[in-house]
């Protein structure tokens, strides 16, 4: 099976909607709803060979306000259930990874039975402070550090 990630289009915003837990996706804006108006990422992942769509990647930018620095936020990522565990969800995110690479990447929520499958893909958990070391219980966040390019 191949895995080829591309934008997402209007076309897509269908199949995005009705392959999810639970959110809505737009093309415009739309309040409570995920739209490609506000993303900074919308990726789809597909089989260049079948034409199916396996799974799909939303992002927005967070600008910075006042001393604290703008990152980039992972909004919803969704596999389907037939392709999980095919390499689907690392595609997306390291194309993410590839398109903002001098970002922070915050997940704005995590599953917390995944946890081990988010470090996997190359995030990692900051507790919240007073949190006990070595505690996960899951209050933190989980995110990206930006990479640093070559000095």
């Amino acid at each position: 099976m191949k895995i080829r990630v591309r934008d997402a289009h209007p076309a897509d915003v269908e199949w995005m909607s009705d392959n999810t837990e639970g959110w809505t996706v737009t093309v415009e804006k739309q309040e409570g709803a995920a739209s490609l108006a506000e993303a900074l990422h919308a990726l789809i992942a597909e089989d260049p060979d079948q034409g199916v769509r396996m799974g799909w990647l939303h992002s927005s930018l967070q600008r910075a306000v006042g001393d604290d620095p703008g990152y980039v936020r992972l909004y919803e990522l969704h596999v389907s259930p037939e392709f999980r565990e095919t390499g689907v969800a690392r595609a997306l995110v390291e194309e993410l990874f590839t398109r903002v690479p001098n970002q922070q990447i915050m997940l704005s929520a995590w599953d917390r039975e995944l946890y081990e499958v988010w470090l996997k893909l190359g995030f990692s958990y900051v507790p919240e402070p007073g949190e006990a070391p070595g505690y996960r219980g899951y209050f933190g966040d989980m995110m990206r550090p930006p990479v640093e390019g070559p000095s």
